[in-house]
C-alpha cells in the first residue's frame, strides 16, 4: 500500500473518568472536539491515564474510529495490559521466543521528547455518556444535553449543514435527548460487539431487576463481532440473559451495521446502534441512527428512548446484580485453537535501497491521465461522505463496473417515491459531466472502500472481461466523473481516487466556489495534470493546483498499484524468504516443518441444509 508519511497527531485523555463513561463515549467526546476531518492526513497516537487504563477491547474500539475522525489509523503504546491480551494466543512466540519478543515490544513507543504535528488535551472529568443527534459522528451531545440549535452557529455552511442533518434525523432543535423516542435497538458491529461489550450490556439488563424487557415499542438486536465472541457468549451464558429480555439473539456479522441485507431500517425509523457510522441512509434508506456505547444501547432498548445509563446504577442496581447467580467469566483463550508450532523472534534488518520512480514504460492497464476538458458540475456540500456517494447496498460487488446507478442514490432518487429528483447530477447537461466542483471541505470521509471512486469513475480493461480464446481491451467508465475539485479530501478517498485513475484537486474554498460559478454558468473547464492547472473559458485567469509528485507520475503514465507492485516482484520475494528465516511463526500453521490440518470430508444428507 502506497501512503505519504503521516503527520503525529497525539490525543491525551488525563483523569478519571465519570461513572457510565466508556470508551465509545471517550472517543465520540473526542470526534466531536477534532472534527471527522480532525486528523486527515495523520496517525492518531492516544496517550494519558484514561488509554493506559483501558482494557484492548476498549482500546480496539477507540482506534477502531480513527478513522471517523479522519485519521489514517490509532495507536496506543504497547503495555502490559498487551503483552498479557496477547500471551498464548495463536502467532504469538512461545517460551523463550515470548520473552524476547516483550523485551523488543516494549521499545515501541514514543519517546519523551517526541515531537508531535497537533497535540489535543481533554480532561477525563469533562466526558459524560455521549450519543450523536445528526448524520455525522461529529454531531455529538451529552445524553444529558438538547437537540443543537443551527441558528446559534456562525459559520453558514456548517448552519446549513446542521439544518439538513435535523431535516434528515425528523428532530427539533432544543429538545432534550432523553425524549426521543426510538424504534430499533442494535447492539453490533466490529466497534463495539466484542465479548466485553456484551457483558456490559448484559450488565445493564441485570441491573434494571428481575423480568425486565425490551420496551414494547422497541425491536431490539444482539449481533456478536464474530464466531469466537458468539461461542464465547453463549458459554458464559449471556444470550440467554438478552434472549430472556427480549432481545433478539442473531449469528454473527455486520447485520445493521451498513444494513447490506435484511437487517435494516425502514424510511423514518429511528435506531440506537453501537456501530461506528451514522451517515444518511447507514441503516437504510431514510434510516436515523445515534451512535452510543453498548451500555447505553441496553439501556435505551430497555426504556424504549435514548437514555442515561447512569440510571441504572447505583445501590438498587448493584443489589439486583448481587441477587443474580454470578456469571461465568471464560478466558477467551479457550476459544482459540492454536496451530502454530515453535516459534523464533528476531527482528528484521533493514535492507539498504533507494527509492526511485518506476519507468514510464511500464506494464499497465490503467488510462494515463494528461488533460481532461468538460463540463464541471458544481456540489454545495460539506463532509460528503462515502455513505451518500455511493449507499452500502452497493458495496456487495467485488467488481468495478456497474455502480453508476447507485451514485448519489439517496439525491438523485426520492427514498419514498422512487422517482427521479432535481439534483444536480440528474439534470441535463450535468448528467454528462467530467468533473465535479464541491465547494464544502471533507470530501470523501468514512469508508475505506474503492466502491464510492468506481460509481464515479472506473476504466474496465482486459482484466476485467475475459472470453474464452479472446482477450478484450474496453475502455469504458460508470458515471464519467475523472476529476473531483474541492477545498479538502479525506486522506484514504483522495489514495482511492489515485489508485483507480481518478485526480483529486484540493484548492482553496474561494476558487471552488469560482469554479462552481462556471460550472453553474455551462462553461467548461480544462485540467491539465502536467502544468498542475485549470484553464477557464472567457478569459478567466487560471488556477493553480499542486499534487503529490509520485502520484502525479503514476497518473501521467498509467501506471495503477497492480503494475508498481510487479516492477519489484524479485525484491518481494526476497523479502519474504527472509521474513520466513526471520519470523517463521508469522506464517501460521502453514510454515516450514508443519503441515496444513485438513478437516475430515463431513458426510452430509441432502436435507442437512
Amino acid at each position: 500500500m502506497l501512503q505519504k508519511k503521516a503527520k503525529n497527531f497525539r490525543i491525551t485523555v488525563e483523569g478519571e473518568l465519570l461513572e457510565g463513561v466508556t470508551s465509545k463515549d471517550v472517543i465520540l467526546h473526542t470526534i466531536g472536539v477534532i472534527g471527522t476531518s480532525g486528523a486527515t492526513g495523520c496517525v492518531i497516537e492516544y496517550a494519558g491515564s484514561v488509554f493506559r487504563g483501558f482494557s484492548m477491547e476498549a482500546r480496539m474500539s477507540v482506534c477502531n474510529m480513527s478513522i471517523e475522525a479522519g485519521a489514517r489509523a490509532g495507536m496506543i503504546a504497547p503495555d502490559d495490559v498487551t503483552f498479557n491480551y496477547l500471551k498464548g494466543r495463536p502467532l504469538a512466540p512461545k517460551g523463550e521466543e515470548w520473552e524476547k519478543a516483550i523485551a523488543y515490544w516494549r521499545t515501541l513507543k514514543s519517546d519523551e521528547e517526541a515531537k508531535f504535528d497537533v497535540e489535543v488535551h481533554i480532561a477525563a472529568s469533562d466526558i459524560v455518556p455521549t450519543v450523536t443527534w445528526g448524520t455525522s459522528p461529529q454531531d455529538v451531545v451529552p445524553i444529558t444535553g438538547v437537540v443543537p440549535d443551527p441558528s446559534a452557529l456562525l459559520d453558514p455552511r456548517k448552519r446549513a449543514s446542521a439544518y439538513r442533518a435535523l431535516k434528515y434525523m425528523g428532530l427539533i432543535p432544543n429538545t432534550p435527548m432523553e425524549e426521543i423516542q426510538l424504534d430499533k435497538v442494535f447492539i453490533g458491529s466490529c466497534t463495539n460487539s466484542r465479548i466485553e461489550d456484551l457483558r456490559s450490556a448484559v450488565k445493564i439488563i441485570l441491573a434494571a431487576g428481575p423480568g425486565v424487557k425490551v420496551a414494547p415499542n422497541v425491536q431490539a438486536m444482539v449481533v456478536p463481532g464474530s464466531g469466537i465472541v458468539k461461542q464465547h457468549a453463549e458459554a458464559e451464558g449471556l444470550d440467554i440473559i438478552f434472549k430472556r429480555a427480549g432481545f433478539d439473539w442473531r449469528e454473527a456479522g455486520c447485520s445493521m451495521c451498513v444494513g447490506m441485507n435484511p437487517d435494516h431500517l425502514e424510511p423514518g425509523e429511528r435506531c440506537a446502534s453501537t456501530s461506528n457510522r451514522n451517515f444518511e441512509g447507514r441503516q437504510g434508506s431514510g434510516a436515523r441512527t445515534h451512535l452510543l456505547s453498548p451500555a447505553m444501547a441496553a439501556a435505551a432498548a430497555l426504556t424504549g428512548k435514548l437514555t442515561d445509563v447512569r440510571k441504572f446504577i447505583g445501590k438498587a442496581a448493584d443489589a439486583n446484580i448481587a441477587a443474580v447467580t454470578p456469571l461465568r467469566t471464560i478466558s477467551p483463550l479457550m476459544f482459540l485453537e492454536d496451530r502454530t508450532g515453535p516459534a523464533t523472534f528476531s527482528c528484521i534488518p533493514e535492507s539498504p535501497g533507494t527509492v526511485s520512480l518506476p519507468p514510464s514504460s511500464s506494464p499497465s492497464t490503467a488510462s494515463k491521465f494528461t488533460i481532461l476538458k468538460g463540463l464541471a458540475a458544481p456540489l454545495h456540500l460539506p463532509n460528503v461522505d462515502t455513505d451518500m456517494i455511493l449507499p452500502k447496498q452497493f458495496l456487495k460487488t467485488l467488481k468495478r463496473s456497474g455502480l453508476a446507478e447507485g451514485l448519489f442514490y439517496t439525491l438523485r432518487w426520492d427514498p419514498g417515491t422512487g422517482k427521479e429528483t432535481d439534483f444536480i447530477l440528474n439534470r441535463a447537461p450535468y448528467n454528462e459531466a467530467k468533473i465535479l466542483v464541491c465547494t464544502g471541505d471533507n470530501f470523501g470521509c468514512g469508508s475505506s472502500r474503492e466502491h464510492a471512486p468506481w460509481s464515479l469513475y472506473v476504466l474496465i480493461t482486459s482484466s476485467d472481461i475475459i472470453l474464452p480464446h479472446l482477450t478484450l481491451l474496453i475502455s469504458r467508465n460508470d458515471f464519467g466523473i475523472r476529476c473531483i475539485i474541492a477545498p479538502s479530501f479525506a486522506d484514504i478517498f483522495r489514495s482511492n481516487c489515485m489508485q483507480n485513475g481518478m485526480l483529486p484537486v484540493a484548492i482553496p474554498q474561494e476558487q471552488c466556489i469560482e469554479l462552481a460559478n462556471d460550472a453553474e454558468s455551462c462553461f467548461e473547464l480544462e485540467v491539465d495534470l502536467e502544468k498542475e492547472e485549470i484553464r477557464r473559458e472567457n478569459g478567466r485567469p487560471s488556477i493553480k493546483f499542486s499534487t503529490d509528485p509520485f502520484r502525479k507520475h503514476c497518473l501521467l503514465n498509467g501506471l495503477d498499484d497492480i503494475a508498481l507492485t510487479m516492477q519489484k516482484e524479485e525484491l518481494i520475494m526476497n523479502f519474504e524468504i527472509r521474513r520466513t528465516e526471520m519470523w517463521p511463526w508469522l506464517n501460521g500453521f502453514g510454515y516450514p516443518g508443519k503441515k496444513i490440518p485438513v478437516a475430515p470430508a463431513k458426510q452430509a444428507k441432502k436435507t442437512d441444509w
